[in-house]
């Protein structure tokens, strides 16, 4: 009797789990990530949420189960915007390194891996004010101007935390620890006007 109740209860989890994972990614404003306990802690990346300031910036936080203080000056937490370019926000994952975001961009290429992406420093930052990386608990925050969005064309976002070198104006990425949408198919690109309504939208 108790193996068959066992054996219910599996069945079910069989159910619900694909369930609830399919209303996460349903949701186009947030990642929740897979936590990988091989990672050091301010390597994993837990979540990533996205919300509009009344300012008119769009807002990304990534954030992982810990964080660092100092290390390895080549780690960094990486922000991945595909919108008619692929763009590459970082900055450093030690705490301490006081620096500004980086923007750097490359041409779309959906099905390339990060590693064989040459990302070149983009202009963004000089066009549009507004662009800024912050440091949050066990995170960091990630804004954007929304002058710069054009709601006519699709947009996607992910989050790494990858080991990088950086060669006057060009990004390498040489290794990836951790993705936001690791184990997942890549999630069908909706329209920016679309994600800003999903944004906007009471959550749930």
């Amino acid at each position: 009797m108790i193996a068959r109740i066992a054996l219910l209860f599996f069945q079910f989890g069989l159910l619900v789990g694909p369930a609830v994972a399919m209303q996460l990614e349903a949701d186009p404003r947030v990642i929740i990530s897979f936590m990988d306990k091989s990672l050091p802690p301010e390597q994993d990346i837990l979540r990533v949420t996205s919300d509009v300031t009344s300012d008119n910036h769009l807002v990304f936080q990534v954030q992982t189960k810990g964080e660092r203080v100092d290390g390895e000056s080549n780690d960094y937490v990486m922000l991945h915007i595909q919108h008619e370019k692929a763009y590459a926000l970082i900055i450093p994952l030690n705490r301490e390194a006081n620096e500004a975001v980086r923007i750097y961009e490359a041409a779309l290429e959906p099905d390339s891996q990060l590693t064989a992406i040459t990302f070149k420093e983009s202009p963004l930052s000089s066009q549009y004010a507004g662009f800024s990386a912050t440091r949050i608990d066990r995170g960091t925050k990630f804004t954007m101007p929304l002058d710069w969005i054009n709601f006519g064309a699709s947009f996607g976002f992910d989050a790494y935390t990858v080991e990088a070198a950086i060669y006057a104006d060009t990004l390498q990425i040489n290794a990836v620890y951790d993705q936001a949408r690791r184990g997942r198919a890549q999630p069908r690109q909706i329209s920016a006007i679309t994600l800003l309504n999903n944004i906007c939208s009471p959550k749930k």
